[in-house]
């Protein structure tokens, strides 16, 4: 209810809440579809006034929250959602997202046979069909599984990549750039750092569809990972220099919360289905048993999977991303995980997916659409 509301007066800030990101929004509809008094579909058109291309000057419009219980329904949602957005100007419509790449970006075109992860979007296989109707490939996105396997050689290869005769990380040392776990304790300030690196480096044309966060945002996003957060996930890389830490890189990696879901939706329910009622009493039972063994799990570290939803360096500097990935792939492994998840990672961002492609193979694969 908070994540779509956007009515931030005073008294809506605390019952239901408000998404910080319709602060800076110019234009925002939502449409619902119905068929025979029930409702088949729903899609969101917006503008946002912050949202700015690289390669494109003009004014932008796009279109997300898309779902759809048949094509006719989606059709007919998707050409409201273009014909009011040409009426407002815009020169051009992308799409699907929810509400740019800095949250769940794009259309699942591939990979359906794989469980996503949390914020990775995951719709039916005709949903395609529905957007090849309206429009053709802006660019695509993809996830990467990672396990021992596949992995292991690359690691292999980053123990023994040396320079000037010193292993990555000693080599590090000597120029006093330091690898530390972020410490929970601090989280405002290690919040800080991560979303400071986050605006920097993501800043650029192999980032389609980035958008900076505010600090609002950041901070309504971070409250979702606090609640997941281990330790020995989250790193940042820091330069000390005179007795001055400059923070060079960072990389978040959240446990894959939807395990719990499913376990416990198995256990209790042959198959969970939400209440119309968004105050149903079942729902809310059922929030706060996943709730309390999401916290269990967290505190014991016992997960299986795990997804890589941030990492990246400012400082471009050999072996940095490297050791990211290797010290990532050591802690997961000792607290008992079997393997990850990085996404979503651009067709643009080549500096991921090289590495990425020599650590494992494409899980998942999303399609943002231009439809103007």
């Amino acid at each position: 209810m908070a994540d779509l509301n956007p009515d931030f007066r005073n008294y809506k800030r605390f019952f239901p809440g408000f998404n910080p990101f319709f602060k800076h929004l110019e234009y925002l509809q939502y449409y619902l579809a119905f068929s025979d008094g029930k409702i088949v579909g729903r899609v969101a058109s917006f503008i946002d006034r912050n949202y700015k291309e690289k390669v494109f000057a003009g004014k932008v419009g796009a279109v997300g929250l898309f779902e759809a219980e048949n094509i006719n329904s989606g059709k007919i949602l998707l050409e409201e959602a273009i014909a009011d957005l040409k009426k407002d100007g815009v020169e051009k419509i992308i799409g699907p997202m929810r509400f740019n790449a800095s949250g769940e970006v794009g259309l699942l075109i591939d990979g359906f046979d794989v469980a996503p992860m949390p914020m990775e979007p995951y719709n039916p296989p005709y949903y395609k069909d529905i957007f090849d109707g309206f429009g053709q490939k802006e660019n695509d996105w993809f996830s990467f599984l990672i396990d021992k396997n596949t992995t292991e050689r690359y690691m292999d290869k980053i123990n023994g990549f040396k320079v000037d005769g010193s292993q990555l990380e000693d080599r590090f040392k000597k120029e006093n750039i330091v690898f530390r776990n972020a410490e929970m304790v601090h989280f405002q300030r290690e919040i800080d750092l991560i979303r400071d690196v986050y605006n920097k480096t993501w800043d650029s044309i192999e980032h389609p569809q980035f958008e900076k966060f505010t600090d609002d945002e950041f901070k309504y996003i971070a409250s979702t990972i606090k609640t997941v957060a281990i330790e020995d996930l989250i790193f940042i890389i820091e330069e000390h220099i005179n007795e001055e830490n400059k923070v060079l890189g960072v990389s978040v990696t959240i446990p894959n919360v939807n395990e719990v879901i499913s376990e416990a939706d198995k256990e209790i329910y042959s198959e969970f289905v939400p209440s119309n009622n968004p105050f149903s009493l079942r729902d809310f039972k059922r929030d706060l048993l996943i709730f309390g063994r999401l916290k269990d799990r967290v505190r014991k570290k016992k997960f299986n999977s795990a997804r890589i939803f941030i990492l990246g360096t400012i400082k471009k500097k050999v072996g940095l991303d490297a050791v990211l990935y290797k010290r990532t792939f050591d802690n997961g492994e000792r607290i008992g995980m079997k393997y990850a998840g990085a996404s979503q990672i651009a067709d643009t961002n080549l500096n991921m997916i090289n590495p990425l492609l020599r650590m494992g193979k494409v899980g998942l694969q999303w399609r943002v659409y231009r439809l103007l």
